[in-house]
């Protein structure tokens, strides 16, 4: 099987297809007819909504998922990918944004993290099977997400992190 050929210019910048972070569910809803409602609430009080392949297969995502705010915009954004487009993408995301850090993953590449301006992105080879997670997330969006992983591991670690 052929791995899609992914357009890294739409996962480099989400944006051209309306997937920007700061956007309205309802602008979101106009572009992307096949947004499925999922169980639960974001980090940061909002709903979670799931765009069909179907329409992201061109482009050769595979899957994007979205969480908003309480108000509605758009938080978060994770985009799934096939695993073997990872090589390539990182290369292309060294070249586009700023380099914040990286870990290791058990599957022998690494988790790499970088910013544009104040979104910060994540490229996750980690997760098992053929595929791989690139993620966006708002300042607000990752606050949350660490004090809510700090709230169920109890950990003196995250208390540092506030002082």
């Amino acid at each position: 099987m052929t791995p899609l050929s992914t357009s890294f210019s739409v996962l480099s910048n989400p944006a051209v297809i309306g997937l920007d972070i700061g956007a309205t569910l309802s602008d979101i809803r106009n572009t992307f007819k096949s947004l499925d409602s999922m169980i639960g609430h974001s980090y940061t009080g909002g709903p979670l909504f799931r765009v069909a392949a179907y329409e992201l297969r061109e482009l050769g995502i595979l899957g994007a998922e979205l969480a908003f705010n309480h108000n509605d915009c758009l938080d978060a954004l994770y985009f799934q990918f096939e695993k073997v487009q990872y090589p390539s993408l990182l290369e292309y995301l060294q070249n586009v944004f700023t380099w914040v850090s990286q870990r290791d993953s058990l599957q022998g590449n690494f988790i790499a993290i970088f910013s544009n301006g104040p979104i910060e992105i994540t490229l996750d080879p980690q997760r098992p099977g053929s595929s791989c997670f690139l993620s966006y997330t708002s300042p607000a969006f990752k606050r949350a997400r660490e004090a809510y992983t700090c709230a169920i591991n109890n950990s003196d670690y995250c208390l540092a992190l506030h002082d």
